[in-house]
């Protein structure tokens, strides 16, 4: 998902609400491989929110799997919704 439509699903809730969670960035995969494309990136994300385990959660190891995966299936082969990364 994007910032965007992260905050989004945020605005639908309460500022009061109790909540949690984890949030990863571009940067977060970079410093697991930093010769990732902005595509591969993608890929990877799309990759991990998509097995995600409620019971392992998302922790370096479910990134470092998405990665491999994806990295080991092309990664920027993989056909997504285009999207723009910003990376910092």
């Amino acid at each position: 998902m994007t910032v965007r439509e992260f905050r989004a699903r945020l605005a639908a809730v309460g500022d009061d609400e109790l909540c949690c969670g984890t949030f990863w960035l571009a940067e977060d995969f970079l410093g697991i491989n930093p010769d990732m494309t902005p595509d591969e990136i993608a890929a990877a994300m799309e990759y991990a929110e998509d097995h995600h385990d409620a019971n392992e959660g998302f922790n370096w190891w479910h990134l470092e799997m998405a990665i491999d995966t994806v990295l080991l299936e092309g990664g920027g082969e993989i056909a997504l919704p285009e999207v723009q990364l910003q990376i910092l």
